[in-house]
């Protein structure tokens, strides 16, 4: 067993349209990845089991935030900011998740613009998004 700096993690996406043969870009200027993982859960108790409670997990999403540095000329990066003022089927897009291990998420997401530029005047200009699960994602475990 071991562990990995957050920095081995590699994160693409889509920088193509969607009648085009996808292109992914690694994302530059990225400090701080967040996970957040929400499931729905059904709790319940039944007679018959003595009043013994149960739980089925029966739903779930992912929302990944990105936040660092606004990197002009970063494909990513450019492909988020150009899509302000876009709507709908427009912000739909693909995100890769390789982590240190090699294993990987592919997950369809909806992608919210929270920051292209901006800060302190001694600041670099901040860039921040994030990627609201879409449907299915999947998982592709490491080869060892």
């Amino acid at each position: 067993m071991g562990r990995n700096a957050n920095n081995k993690t590699k994160l693409e996406i889509d920088i193509t349209f969607a009648n085009e043969t996808p292109t992914l870009a690694e994302f530059d200027g990225i400090e701080t990845l967040d996970w957040a993982v929400e499931e729905e859960v059904q709790t319940g108790y039944f007679i018959s089991d003595g009043g013994a409670g149960y739980s089925d997990v029966t739903a779930g999403r992912l929302t990944i935030t990105l936040t660092g540095k606004r990197v002009y000329g970063d494909p990513a990066q450019d492909y988020i900011v150009g899509l302000t003022g876009q709507w709908g089927a427009n912000r739909k897009n693909k995100l890769k998740i390789t982590l240190p291990d090699e294993s990987y998420f592919e997950i369809p997401c909806s992608i919210e613009i929270a920051s292209i530029a901006g800060g302190d005047a001694s600041d670099l200009s901040a860039f921040e998004t994030i990627l609201h699960s879409d449907g299915a994602w999947t998982y592709t475990p490491a080869s060892y």
